[in-house]
């Protein structure tokens, strides 16, 4: 066998294993840490997204509902601290005619849900529009409420303009949406662990750090492919490498000065994990090279 066609069949094996690391992170590691978030802070995706729609309660919650092509609310992005109570309450993923009532009636018990008025904002379609608008009237007579119903309709642009955001794609604006979500939903107040603690019961050796961190640049790479970013440059707020997290028990965090961008498909990142002292490593463009220290 000549040199040249040795090169070429290593080169094609090299390929083939890469392939079949990228498909074990799509269709293993993403799951998995798809399951390992609470109901409202599952990374989104465009393939979950039909139609949305919009409830406003006067000076109470603000909430967009993600509803996919079957009928399934696929998430809640929360507008505001008064929507919390519907936050990461197991309601994703459920058909409209059970999410729905589940909503209303959460906001009932909680006292959120005037009798004045709640307004429902339809931002695609229609159909899906009136049975929901259908499902909110039948649980408030039910529930004996007299509540006007106040319907409008509304784009995703002209929604971006009154957030004063730049952005005009559909993709882009939801994309948006859903980390101006995540950062009121970390705000909510919680015994939980911030992610710039680490608890003192969990000792992180220079080892274990590189396994938290691999974890976490790998996650960006699943991030990378599922959104099809090509390029994002270094403070872009989409996906902020800070609420990744690098264990299954969503305890260990990069610290705040990590960082990553993305260019030409290839994600260059510093990830720094505490533990009794700082670990940082550094990935140019693959997890094969990288190297411990920050990138120079």
């Amino acid at each position: 066998m000549s040199r040249k066609l040795k090169i070429i069949l290593y080169t094609l094996l090299v390929i083939a294993i890469l392939v079949a690391i990228v498909l074990v992170l799509i269709f293993k590691t993403w799951p998995e840490y798809q399951a390992s978030l609470d109901s409202s802070e599952r990374i989104f995706s465009m393939s979950d997204y039909k139609t949305a729609i919009e409830v406003k309660v006067p000076k109470g919650p603000e909430f967009f509902l993600i509803i996919n092509d079957k009928d399934i609310l696929s998430y809640i992005f929360i507008e505001n601290q008064e929507s919390s109570i519907i936050a990461n309450q197991d309601i994703e993923t459920k058909e409209i005619s059970i999410a729905i009532p589940e909503i209303i009636e959460k906001l009932i018990e909680n006292n959120e849900l005037p009798k004045e008025n709640i307004t429902v904002i339809n931002y695609g379609d229609a159909t899906t529009f009136k049975k929901t608008v259908e499902l909110i009237n039948k649980i408030l007579q039910e529930k004996n409420i007299t509540c006007q119903m106040i319907e409008e309709e509304n784009t995703l642009q002209s929604k971006a303009e009154e957030l004063a955001w730049g952005a005009t794609e559909d993709r882009e604006i939801l994309w948006l949406l859903y980390f101006k979500s995540r950062e009121l939903i970390d705000e909510i107040p919680t015994e939980s662990t911030s992610i710039e603690e680490i608890p003192e019961n969990i000792v992180i050796t220079k080892d274990m750090a590189e396994i938290y961190a691999d974890t976490i640049y790998q996650k960006l790479i699943i991030y990378m492919i599922n959104a099809d970013v090509e390029n994002q440059e270094i403070n872009n707020s989409n996906m902020p490498i800070q609420y990744i997290p690098g264990d299954s028990e969503n305890k260990i965090y990069p610290t705040s000065s990590s960082w990553y961008y993305i260019e030409n498909y290839k994600v260059y990142a510093e990830i720094t994990i505490a533990g009794s002292q700082n670990y940082t490593f550094c990935y140019r463009g693959t997890q094969q090279e990288k190297k411990e220290g920050t990138c120079s």
